[in-house]
């Protein structure tokens, strides 16, 4: 639950930035924004923070506790996972923060001029970032005894007091860590080494593992051939064929009997002894009709 205050908190952050940048979501073309938009890098910064897991803030009490339990129970190599993970989301996280509020303003090389969110945007901010400090403090205890309420607890101990802290502590300098080298390194000027850049490694971490590309090539671009198919040779071809050819009859079969009502009597005239005509042909096809289904019957 506590999760949801700084995870709210940073998307909605997100969505002041991208706004002020006109729908830019490039955060290397952006930097600098920590001046025009002071208050929502401010709030931004400290959801960071609480998502990579510092103490006091909401994300140390369920990130430590989580990589406590997998300690504690010996499963040293899921426990390297989730410490390795605490990391590179503090990086992440960081990286982030860094390339959009701080270091020169590229935004201006591109013609953007950003601002602050309006004080409704702020005003909806402010209470998640007061959640996102106190949270885990005011909802650890309630919220244990619920879950512990509901399901069965599993219990668990740490004898050794000594290393908890050990494990705590080191938790939070390999996040801080992760967090000063993110700073350091995209804080300022970004650059990017060539050869890195061209390397198998860069390139395919770059491309989102070619997963989109792969997406693309299989699925979007057959639908998307698909639909072209469709809207031409079933869409124009047929239904809007139909629907046209329908309109069509009806407009002119229109035309044709307008002159009915057109005021003239000798065609007014005309037109009663046609529909006579027919009237008379109907009723005899049907009395024949009648007649002779009768005689079959008897």
């Amino acid at each position: 639950m506590a999760h949801a205050f700084f995870k709210a908190l940073l998307f909605l952050g997100a969505g002041n930035v991208m706004h002020a940048m006109h729908d830019e979501l490039d955060p290397f073309k952006m930097g600098g924004l920590k001046k025009p938009m002071k208050w929502t890098w401010i709030l931004m910064t400290l959801a960071s923070v609480a998502l990579a897991g510092i103490y006091p803030l909401a994300g140390f009490f369920s990130k430590d506790l989580i990589l406590e339990v997998a300690f504690v129970e010996q499963h040293y190599i899921l426990y390297s996972v989730l410490l390795a993970t605490a990391g590179l989301t503090a990086f992440y996280s960081f990286r982030l923060v860094a390339l959009i509020f701080h270091g020169d303003e590229r935004h201006l090389e591109h013609g953007i001029h950003p601002h602050e969110a309006y004080n409704f945007m702020l005003y909806a901010m402010a209470p998640l970032g007061v959640l996102a400090i106190i949270a885990g403090m005011v909802f650890k205890t309630p919220y244990y005894e619920m879950v512990t309420g509901l399901l069965p607890a599993i219990e668990y101990h740490i004898h050794n007091h000594t290393t908890f802290w050990i494990m705590t502590i080191g938790t939070q300098l390999f996040v801080i860590a992760a967090i000063a080298y993110a700073y350091k390194k995209y804080a300022k000027a970004v650059k990017v080494d060539a050869k890195v850049e061209s390397g198998f490694l860069y390139q395919l971490l770059y491309n989102q593992y070619y997963i989109p590309k792969l997406y693309n090539e299989l699925f979007s671009k057959p639908y998307r051939e698909l639909s072209k198919i469709a809207w031409k040779q079933i869409d124009l071809k047929i239904v809007d064929a139909t629907v046209d050819g329908i309109a069509n009859v009806i407009y002119r079969t229109g035309e044709k009997t307008h002159t009915m009502q057109n005021g003239n009597l000798s065609s007014m005239l005309r037109w009663m002894v046609i529909g006579l005509v027919v009237l008379l042909v109907l009723a005899i096809a049907f009395t024949v009709g009648y007649n002779a289904v009768t005689m079959r019957a008897m």
